[in-house]
């Protein structure tokens, strides 16, 4: 299977109103230009959106005003140049099919099948419960038997319910119930996830397969690699940590799919900064992860020379990084559990309640430099010091063996919130946990003051919990870590009065945070907490349970700022550290990355005395360091948003 490294992931969805189609369009160019630019790997248009094909199809519709074969003439000269191909189609979306055959799209709850905004794309979608199936399975099949392809990219698999006619019958003849919500999700779920197999079937073995949207849980055989689809500009910078962190557990190759664009897709005129284009970049190789920029062809002049002198420099940089890269594997010594039914690979940026807590578990940790991955109950746990379970794990019994086996060989358990349940959350599902579940917290104030002594908190305040969660109960033998406080009252209206004002009252006689052994319960959802809040206590009682559990952790730090991400990768005998001290800035409604933020100095210590040679890459510059107490004391140099180190054992 091809190995992918920098990648282009190009857009085209064409109005039909472009005349002059491809005027200015040539191949050699349009490959020459990508060589230029280092690019080695790139999914092009055979149907866009709008449903029109860029090939002369015998089963689709061509672009109105196409001549000859645009896309047999790119797989060409792509290929001429060594750069793979993969063919991009469109699922989801097809308004020219949605327009002549209204009976193949998705059929919403109030019987419509156009809504929402006409101008944007998502208005109308294609049901696969349809002859719209045996149409698009024709049309993949005619690609690949006509062009030598590397590759087929399937989008915007949106699984959203269809309520028509024709699977309403199908449902209720398979004895479910069309009136039940979940039930439509899950059969048109499934309906997607089967045409996904039937692509499969054609694409074999030897063809990269990229089914977007479905979701890693659904692609478990199916899909070749991994495309991380993240325009920072609209989905936000948290959401990638998170999404790297749990990818590359999964065992396939894995490409951040940014783009170039300032707002989102198809931002003609928007173009990021080189700085920025930088940052995602950096972000990649600092997860052991591939790159790929996505961007939006012009319809008549074809690849913007601008575009892809930005995208050439970076990747040049990126290029020269590979020796280090190549084949690097993220180091990770935590562990955070995906809640069950929080698929990260849905490609949803809309932070549904069971992902928003795994973007503020990726971001707390990265602010602490702690290295971790986000891990699937059915995954390895092996190798992991401290397992973390974010505020709605409940306890399955596969859970239990692996926790289990965890405590045995003398890992710690950080649990938070609801997690540490059984099914019913009636009781904590494991002996383990040496504590009462008093029930769920009713109030919507409360506080805590930490009793176990801290340099982050101070002793005397009490601090606010802004996300309630369980109420505890220790028993014998357990350890009081915080004190949970009643407020005055609740926030409420009396009628008279509403209750704003709720300072703390007294203790309630109830923990909020417990420590059991090897675990540690803290009462409050500290996750869903800081990311509504961003509370920086939450971030360092986290830091209190994890060092008791963990104090000599892969990394520490010194004069280096929450803003900045350390990461560790490995490869051949070596630890290569990433420093990225570059972050973005909300300006309006965007995150923003104009310039570079410089660190000067800094210490990074690498735990580890069985040092060869300490240098930044790729330049080979010998670093200072020193040998102490079982780690490397790195002195840093001047960081202008990034510097890679490499220690050689």
């Amino acid at each position: 299977m091809r190995s992918l490294k920098r990648a282009v992931h190009l857009d085209f969805h064409t109005m039909p109103n472009v005349t002059d189609f491809a005027e200015h369009f040539d191949a050699k160019s349009f490959a020459r230009t990508l060589k230029d630019a280092k690019v080695d790997f790139i999914n092009v248009f055979a149907k866009c959106n709008l449903g029109f094909a860029y090939y002369p199809t015998a089963i689709g519709i061509p672009y109105p005003y196409m001549k000859g074969d645009m896309l047999g003439e790119m797989v060409e000269e792509c290929h001429k140049e060594g750069i793979g191909v993969a063919a991009y189609f469109n699922i989801g979306l097809d308004h020219e099919m949605a327009r002549k055959r209204r009976e193949w799209t998705v059929v919403n709850k109030d019987g419509q099948v156009i809504w929402g905004d006409r101008t944007g794309n998502f208005f109308r979608l294609m049901c696969l419960n349809s002859g719209y199936k045996d149409y698009m399975l024709g049309m993949i099949r005619e690609v690949v038997e006509r062009y030598p392809i590397d590759g087929v990219f399937l989008d915007c698999l949106v699984m959203n319910p269809c309520y028509g006619n024709e699977c309403q019958e199908e449902l209720k003849a398979c004895g479910q119930d069309p009136l039940n919500d979940q039930a439509v999700q899950s059969f048109t779920r499934q309906k997607v996830i089967d045409f996904c197999w039937d692509v499969k079937k054609i694409t074999g073995d030897d063809i990269l397969l990229l089914p977007n949207g479905l979701g890693h849980i659904h692609c478990e055989g199916m899909g070749s690699h991994i495309e991380i689809e993240c325009l920072p500009g609209a989905w936000g910078y948290d959401y990638f940590a998170a999404q790297a962190a749990y990818t590359r557990t999964l065992g396939k190759q894995v490409l951040y799919m940014t783009g170039r664009f300032h707002a989102s897709w198809g931002d003609f005129g928007g173009l990021k900064s080189k700085a920025s284009l930088e940052y995602d970049c950096w972000d990649a190789i600092s997860n052991g992860i591939a790159t790929s920029v996505g961007d939006h062809m012009h319809p008549r002049d074809g690849l913007d020379p601008a575009v892809y002198r930005l995208i050439g420099e970076v990747y040049a940089d990126i290029e020269r990084y590979e020796p280090w890269t190549d084949g690097a594997q993220a180091a990770a010594e935590i562990a955070v559990v995906l809640p069950a039914g929080s698929d990260l690979g849905a490609n949803n940026p809309r932070f549904p309640k069971g992902q928003k807590l795994l973007y503020a578990a990726a971001r707390m940790l990265g602010e602490l430099k702690y290295t971790f991955n986000i891990v699937e109950e059915k995954g390895d746990f092996s190798g992991y010091q401290v397992i973390v379970l974010p505020d709605e794990i409940t306890i399955t019994p596969l859970l239990q063996e692996k926790l289990e086996r965890h405590l045995a060989a003398g890992g710690g358990i950080i649990s938070t919130g609801f997690s540490g349940l059984d099914a019913g959350r009636t009781k904590f599902a494991i002996d383990a946990w040496n504590m009462e579940y008093k029930g769920a917290d009713t109030r919507n104030v409360s506080y805590f003051k930490m009793l176990e002594r801290s340099e982050r908190f101070d002793p005397d305040f009490t601090y606010a919990v802004y996300k309630q969660g369980i109420m505890l109960e220790g028993k014998p033998g357990a350890e009081t870590i915080a004190d949970d406080y009643d407020a005055y009252s609740n926030k409420h209206w009396d009628g008279f009065h509403g209750y704003y004002y709720t300072p703390p009252k007294k203790a309630s006689g109830l923990p909020a945070v417990l420590r059991s052994g090897r675990v540690y319960q803290i009462g409050f959802q500290l996750f869903l907490g800081y990311g509504e809040n961003a509370y920086p206590e939450y971030k360092y009682l986290l830091q209190h349970c994890i060092a008791q559990f963990m104090p000599d952790p892969l990394v520490r730090c010194e004069r280096i700022p929450s803003t900045a991400r350390v990461a560790v990768t490995r490869k051949d005998g070596m630890d290569i550290v990433h420093v990225k001290t570059t972050y973005p800035e909300l300006r309006g409604k965007y995150n923003v990355i104009e310039e570079h933020n410089v660190v000067h100095g800094g210490v990074v210590s690498l735990r580890g005395e069985d040092v060869k040679q300490i240098y930044s890459a790729p330049d080979r510059k010998p670093i200072p360091y020193d040998i102490a107490d079982g780690y490397a004391r790195i002195r840093l140099p001047e960081i202008p948003g990034y510097l890679m180190v490499v220690v050689e054992r």
